[in-house]
């Protein structure tokens, strides 16, 4: 699904945990195939129930818990280690982890973060600055006070018009994402969009 391009490394889902996150701290280069090859670790363990990150789960139970969502919180920010903001990449294994959790016991932590980090890489594939990811991603943190509208080229609102039609229109993450970048948006300039006015298609 992902070039795993880890050198010298066994597939995702056959390493422990502790070491997939002891090489994100220290990576210097593919941190975000890293990232989300770690992710896809979690998607894998999600749907067979099966893995280093399961711990007595029910064998292809697809339930996403608070583990789950405290790993991939944990993956995303060590993978930000030298400042980059959250990649596409990692964006679209959030997504599948989300596609592949038919069940959920999670409190509604995978959703908030599903929506922060998507948020973290459309305000910066716009231009905009966010902050670290420990500080946009983690539980305490509120969206509203780093996200605002954004303006954005269409291959980036083609993106994120497939993805939003992936989500319920009434979860958490859908309605997160389209309050964030529905505001009072700057002026259209050359092929740049506002988000908001496409979000009808995602309906």
């Amino acid at each position: 699904m992902y070039p795993f391009r880890i050198t010298n490394s066994l597939p995702c889902e056959q390493r422990n945990v502790p070491d997939l996150l002891n090489e994100l701290a220290a990576a210097q280069s593919d941190v975000a195939v890293r990232s989300a090859a770690a992710l896809m670790q979690v998607c894998h363990a999600v749907i067979t129930g099966e893995g280093p990150s399961v711990a007595g789960r029910v064998h292809f139970s697809r339930t996403l818990d608070v583990d789950d969502v405290n790993l991939c919180e944990r993956v995303l920010i060590l993978a930000g280690h030298n400042g980059d903001p959250v990649s596409r990449m990692e964006i679209d294994a959030l997504f599948d982890i989300n596609a592949a959790a038919s069940e959920r016991c999670d409190e509604g932590r995978f959703d908030a973060l599903l929506a922060k980090a998507t948020m973290h890489y459309v305000m910066s594939a716009c231009g905009r600055n966010v902050p670290r990811r420990e500080i946009a991603l983690t539980p305490a943190a509120s969206m509203e006070s780093w996200t605002s509208a954004v303006c954005a080229g269409l291959d980036l609102k083609s993106w994120l018009v497939m993805r939003l039609r992936e989500l319920e229109p009434s979860s958490m993450a859908a309605r997160a994402i389209t309050n964030a970048v529905s505001g009072t948006e700057p002026p259209n300039h050359g092929k740049e969009v506002p988000i908001a006015s496409l979000f009808d298609l995602a309906a």
